[in-house]
This record gives C-alpha cells, sequence and structure tokens, in this order.
C-alpha cells in the first residue's frame, strides 16, 4: 500500500507540474509564412517565460474599490478605470496577453494598450494626446488616437468568464489586432491594423469601466523573447512522427529543412510538456498553432483515479 500511495504523490506533482508550467513558460516559432516544397526555409525557436504574470498590477486607478467575489478579490470601477503594467515592446514584434477570470457588469471592460504617455494620476482613460487600444469584452474594438474613444468594429466575440488572449502583432511598424481566443478553443481572427506606432506602447492591463473585473490569471508575453526572459530547455524535432535532430536551446535555436512532401512538423520541449506544430500543406501556406498534451494529462488522471479507488479499497477491507 504504501509504495501505491508514493506512485500517487509522484503523479499529482506530474499533474500539478504540466499544468504549472504551461502557464509559466511559453514556447515560440518563427517561420516564413509560405514555403514552396523542394525551397530551403529555417525555423527559429526556443522557450521563454512570461514578462508579466501577476494579478498585482502596478497601476491601478485611484479610487478603484476592492470587493470580494466568491472568496477572489475583484476590482470595481467607477467610469474609464483601469490596472495595467508597465511593458516593452523595443524590438518585439508579438504580443499576446492572456486573461484568467470574470467581468461583472461593465459597459466596456477589456484589455487595453495605452502608450508611453498615458497619464497614471487620471482618473480614467480615452485621454487626449495618447494612444489607446480597447479590445472591449462587449464585442467592440476601441480607438483613442489624441482625441478620445470611437469604434472601429462592433463585431468581435463577446465574453463573461474563463479564459481570454489576445494576440497583437507588429505590422509596418503599427500595432495590429491579430486574433482572439475564448477559452483556448474558438479562436477568432480580426486582423486590424490600428494603425498606432508600435513602439509608442507602454502599458498593458485590464479596463474594468464601470463595472466589477475578478482576475484569476493574467499574463503577458513578448515575442521574439528577451535574453533576460530565455529559458535553458532541451528539445527534440519531429517530423512526421519521426525524430529529425535534438538539442538543447539556450534561448534561440533554428534548423533548416527543405520539405517535399506535406509535412507536420512537432518542435518539443519534453522537460516542461511543451511544444509547437507546424503544419505544411500543398495548397496553403503554413499554418502554426499551439498544442497542450491533453491525452498524456488524461491518462495520468485516470491513473490518479484508479489507483486512489485501490487505496480506499484497502483501506475499507482493514477496517472490516
Amino acid at each position: 500500500m504504501l509504495s501505491k500511495i508514493i506512485i500517487f504523490m509522484i503523479i499529482l506533482l506530474e499533474i500539478s507540474s504540466v499544468v504549472s508550467l504551461a502557464t509559466t513558460y511559453f514556447p515560440y516559432v518563427q517561420y516564413p509564412k509560405n514555403v514552396l516544397m523542394g525551397q530551403n526555409f529555417t525555423i527559429t525557436f526556443g522557450l521563454t517565460s512570461n514578462v508579466i504574470n501577476s494579478t498585482n498590477f502596478e497601476y491601478v486607478t485611484s479610487g478603484t474599490k476592492i470587493v470580494n467575489i466568491s472568496g477572489n478579490t475583484g476590482y470595481q470601477g467607477f467610469g474609464g478605470y483601469w490596472l495595467v503594467d508597465k511593458i516593452n515592446l523595443t524590438n518585439a514584434s508579438e504580443l499576446i496577453v492572456s486573461f484568467q477570470g470574470e467581468r461583472i457588469g461593465g459597459d466596456n471592460p477589456g484589455i487595453v494598450l495605452y502608450s508611453n504617455n498615458f497619464n497614471l494620476e487620471d482618473t480614467s482613460d480615452g485621454q487626449s494626446g495618447t494612444y489607446e487600444i480597447l479590445v472591449a469584452w462587449s464585442g467592440i474594438l476601441w480607438l483613442d488616437k489624441f482625441n478620445g474613444w470611437y469604434s472601429v468594429i462592433s463585431t468581435l466575440p463577446t465574453f463573461s468568464s474563463g479564459n481570454y488572449t489576445v494576440i497583437f502583432k507588429d505590422v509596418n511598424s503599427s500595432v495590429c489586432v491579430y486574433s482572439i481566443t475564448i477559452n483556448s478553443s474558438s479562436t477568432y481572427l480580426v486582423k486590424y491594423n490600428t494603425g498606432i506606432p508600435w513602439n509608442s506602447i507602454g502599458y498593458v492591463g485590464i479596463r474594468t469601466d464601470n463595472g466589477i473585473v475578478v482576475p484569476l490569471e493574467f499574463i503577458a508575453t513578448v515575442l521574439p523573447p528577451r535574453a533576460e526572459s530565455s529559458i535553458p530547455a532541451k528539445y527534440v524535432v519531429y517530423i512526421n512522427d519521426n525524430e529529425y535532430t535534438s538539442g538543447y536551446s539556450n534561448g534561440s535555436s533554428s534548423i533548416t529543412l527543405r520539405i517535399f512532401l506535406p509535412s507536420v512538423i512537432n518542435i518539443t520541449f519534453p522537460q516542461y510538456h511543451l511544444y509547437k506544430v507546424i503544419t505544411i500543406g500543398t495548397t496553403k501556406s503554413s499554418d502554426i498553432y499551439e498544442n497542450f498534451p491533453i491525452v498524456q494529462t488524461v491518462l495520468i488522471m485516470i491513473t490518479v483515479v484508479l489507483i486512489g479507488l485501490s487505496i480506499w479499497k484497502e483501506i475499507l477491507n482493514k477496517r472490516t
């Protein structure tokens, strides 16, 4: 029975490591938009830590009320209120912002980017003389280019609770709202170029508006990663399920390939249970998407349940 308990504890540790590492580290991959069969192309990849991974925001609008929502901390705003952190996008080409939590009421709460000259002493956003971007959970994309808010898209997906991720990209030195993913399953391509200078952005966070926001998790990641956020890690590259190469990345690694058939390239970081998959087809550009080892996790959880039932059965037998 003791051995079963030890195995049980090890499996529980394995599950917790999969979950925690998945939210702390982020695999990134860079590759050409179009790959022709027989053409040499290079894939650059690595593992990075999140630039921001905290709900203890550096800057909060003065007057924000802290409320208790089912044991979790909520922030109640009374207008264009905000919770933001400082962000540096110098030499970055992509910003991924992920929120886990709940919104309660509010007209236009959501994910915000503010320019470097945003006045943190003001009690409202939509300031004159600043650049501001709001991807609102009401389904509206709002911009402020020096003269206050105005809407440019009103057909974005709405959001109330769960996980909400926005990807911003540097397109021709401007901020492009590239995509929105809700609850890690439904992804909506936006691809709207705001015309706001990429290097003008200095703050990232949440707009509480006149409602309550309960942030359980807030993560911001810039790509490519800076040296201080790169994670040394062993990697294994598979092509069509066959191991192609392996090595040790001390920040950024690359491979050069020539593909003659439709292929699936899997770049795995086994120590951290993370990987990226690139699919190369014959009729369209390469498509890249991130996967999480769901099957492995489910099998581990089933094993935990079976061992737990076995231990409980032995305890009952000894009592009788």
